[in-house]
């Protein structure tokens, strides 16, 4: 490209300065979420890519869960001669520092010995295959190191994990972002975890799901294939198979995993395959709608450009040298709004990682491979892009000037199509963003048969002794009005119990609560006329229905033939997510000197939260000798279950305004385009007497019937759509019909004010001027 033809190209961008700020702004708007949104997806795809042995590695995974108890581990690696090593972690949070002395929380990964040679995590001092071994052994991460340590070697220093010294033996990169493996402080000897548990119990039995299991497969081997014989072999040796419990086993390669497992109390990190897939969508549609609006910005110049092109033929350029220089200018505008969009995509990179909450850190992908793909991309951007409108350009016929005959005009016949496809993508995504916005809001506000304002949850290490004295102590608070302890609460969880009766499977959550939790959490209870004790329960109304219990004695079947009386009814409440059913609940006394799980307090009404919460954390403080204190919200709590599907609604619907927007700068640019072609048209009907409003309804009246073929095409798209995501969800709203109103609607009135302004210029327009320029 020539120097002069440069500045000829500089010329024509200032002289169309509107032309030039909405092909700049929204093409570069449009590549900041395309590169955001691009190298997120690329980075979740690539997740646990780094290990060396990553296609010999399987996670171990049932139908409910992936963990299952410490000797199943033993159990499958003596059957299976494929096994070449395995490794357990557990997962948690602990207390670091001593008795009386302060005391921070930190997250603890427990883990066999063979940890580092299973997964490729950098050691930065220590043999990844001894760095284990010792008893109490502690590998800390180097952020945790230089927190804990201040820059010192911190090999062979003590460190107190819940009343328990340790030994670092070992320090090791921080466990990165594209990984499963949870991002812990520290990795521990498993056998200390007996410490936690406060017991070899946690490591003798199999009737718990504590550990999470990857398998290493040998070379050559076939691991997955052993999973039916396997099945067999649970069902005879393991209770949570023998009584139907789960009825599931599978090996799920390392990659595959993170998209694999779904339940909310797994301790891996997880992502949704479906959204991943609706984020590359996404991509797509931003980079497809980003160039339709482009190729059609500059097709709506090509009539002005084109003259420029047929005089360059006159004076003998050959076609393709014209067509080589538009491709260049094309290959400058997409440089430039790349570069501009790179820049803003690091402007709003916090704002990103915060929807998505993730670490995206733009620096470090910056490398060489990427750089080339990203030359790349711009590269074959720059050639889409500019392709159509240069082939159009260079078609003009130079005689036409020659002749005095030459015209502005190109068939908009394709441009007319390409709106049409924006606007269907822009109606879907409005519809769609409502909805999931109605859904979210309805699972956090439904009511769920159980108080949730004003209850502080408090996580209890209290033991016997200290408990006695300590709820009237609590009571004492000004703005305390009951204290309950409690095994389990609707939304901390609790213990679960399958058995068979007749040969019908059930599978019973169970609280163990004093009478006080009734009261706080506002739970209604129906009197069978037993009195309550130690060995009755409350059931909730399905579980009754369920149970059938003697109409007169209350006598149930709770499996093995025991036999315990119903003491009441409680009402139906959704102790599980909102989307799954309402399922069995079994509620006992919890006997005087038992140790609770948790400490539930109700705030009165009316009282500060957060100081009567202060004063709370005081007295426990207190009371337990320093120990760490951890508490939240019930309605927090409910808060944070439906989180992803908060995240979804505010990323569908910064993608549905983002669209929208691209939307409107190409309908109002290809309004500019379609109204110039009417020219001649629209002066001949003026000079035959059409009024301004007459002209009007002319032009808009293409835009209402591009909005409505669009509108009929997206309503369906949508309703679909919808209806398997809410297929979810055991609760769920109702696909209102004015909501597709709505968004048709909205996309309407944008699309003719996009118009209007040009369609009223080109209706007060001087009709001598336009039939002379024709």
């Amino acid at each position: 490209m020539r120097i002069s033809d440069l500045k000829v190209y500089q010329k024509f961008l200032f002289r169309n300065k509107l032309y030039t700020l909405v092909s700049i702004v929204g093409f570069a708007v449009s590549l900041t979420f395309v590169i955001l949104l691009g190298i997120y997806v690329k980075q979740e795809l690539s997740v646990d890519s780094f290990h060396t042995k990553k296609d010999r590695i399987f996670l171990l995974a049932h139908d409910t869960a992936s963990s299952f108890g410490n000797p199943v581990a033993d159990f499958v690696k003596d059957k299976c001669p494929e096994v070449e090593s395995y490794t357990r972690i557990h997962y948690t949070p602990v207390v670091l520092g001593e008795k009386g002395q302060s005391r921070i929380k930190a997250d603890a990964l427990f883990a066999d010995p063979s940890f580092f040679d299973t997964f490729s995590f950098k050691l930065i001092e220590g043999t990844p295959s001894q760095v284990l071994v010792p008893l109490k052994s502690v590998v800390v991460t180097k952020s945790f190191a230089n927190k804990m340590f201040a820059g010192k070697n911190p090999l062979g220093a003590r460190l107190s994990i819940n009343n328990t010294e340790h030994t670092i033996t070992g320090v090791m990169e921080d466990i990165p972002q594209n990984t499963q493996i949870p991002q812990a402080d520290f990795v521990v000897n498993y056998k200390s975890i007996t410490q936690l548990w406060g017991g070899d119990w946690i490591l003798n039995t199999a009737d718990n799901f504590g550990f999470t299991m990857y398998f290493v497969e040998k070379e050559g081997s076939d691991l997955p294939a052993k999973t039916s014989m396997l099945l067999e072999l649970f069902k005879k040796e393991f209770w949570f198979y023998k009584n139907g419990f789960t009825e599931d086993l599978k090996f799920i390669p390392l990659e595959d995993a993170y998209f694999k497992i779904d339940e909310s109390y797994s301790p891996i990190r997880k992502n949704s395959k479906t959204l991943i897939t609706v984020y590359t969508g996404i991509v797509i549609l931003i980079l497809v709608i980003a160039l339709l609006n482009y190729i059609n910005m500059t097709v709506a110049q090509a009539g002005f450009r084109g003259k420029e092109a047929a005089m360059k033929k006159l004076l003998g350029c050959s076609r393709r040298q014209i067509v080589l220089q538009l491709l260049t200018e094309s290959f400058l505008m997409t440089s430039f709004t790349f570069i501009l969009g790179l820049f803003m995509a690091f402007l709003i990179e916090p704002f990103f990682n915060n929807l998505l909450n993730t670490n995206l850190n733009l620096f470090s992908q910056f490398t060489p491979s990427l750089i080339f793909i990203a030359v790349i991309f711009v590269l074959l951007i720059s050639i889409v892009a500019g392709f159509i409108p240069a082939i159009i350009i260079s078609g003009f016929n130079p005689l036409e000037i020659v002749k005095g005959t030459f015209a502005r005009k190109v068939k908009a016949k394709y441009s007319k199509v390409l709106i049409v496809f924006q606007y269907i993508v822009a109606i879907t995504l409005l519809i769609c963003s409502f909805f999931i916005k109605q859904q979210s809001d309805f699972l956090v506000n439904y009511d769920q048969g159980f108080n949730r304002d004003g209850i502080l949850v408090m996580n209890n290490v209290l033991d016997s002794i200290q408990l006695d004295g300590f709820k009237d102590k609590l009571k004492s608070i000004s703005g305390v009005e009951l204290v309950s302890y409690s095994r389990g609460t609707p939304v901390t969880g609790s213990n679960n119990y399958s058995f068979e009766v007749d040969g019908i499977q059930y599978s019973f959550q169970e609280l163990a609560v004093d009478p006080e939790f009734f009261k706080i959490f506002g739970i209604k209870i129906f009197p069978t006329g037993i009195e309550p004790t130690n060995d009755t329960y409350w059931v909730n109304q399905f579980a009754f229905n369920a149970l059938h219990p003697d109409s007169v004695s209350f006598r149930a079947n709770f499996g093995h033939n025991n036999y315990n009386q119903i003491a009441g009814i409680v009402s139906d409440f959704n102790f599980k997510s909102l989307r799954e059913p309402i399922s069995l609940m079994r509620i006992r006394n919890l006997p005087h000197g038992h140790i609770p799980w948790n400490i539930v307090v109700k705030i009165a009404k009316g009282a500060d939260l957060n100081q009567t919460a202060d004063q709370i954390k005081d007295t426990y403080s207190k009371y337990s000798g320093g120990e760490f204190f951890e508490s939240r919200f019930v309605d927090d709590t409910v808060q944070q279950a439906y989180e992803k599907e908060k995240k979804t609604s505010q990323i569908i619907s910064a993608f549905t305004i983002l669209t929208i927007v691209i939307m409107v700068m190409g309908v109002f640019a290809m309004s500019l385009y379609l109204i110039r072609q009417k020219e001649k048209e629209i002066g001949i009907r003026k000079v035959n007497g059409a009024t301004e409003s007459e002209i009007l309804r002319m032009l808009n009246f293409d835009s209402f019937v591009r909005v409505f073929v669009a509108f009929v095409f997206a309503c369906p798209i949508a309703y679909y759509a919808m209806n398997r995501w809410l297929e979810g969800f055991a609760y769920k709203i109702e696909l209102s019909w004015w909501v597709f109103a709505a968004a048709g609607l909205i996309v309407l009135v944008l699309s003719l004010l996009s118009v209007s302004w040009q369609s009223l210029k080109a209706a007060r327009a001087n009709p001598v001027d336009s039939l002379k320029s024709e």
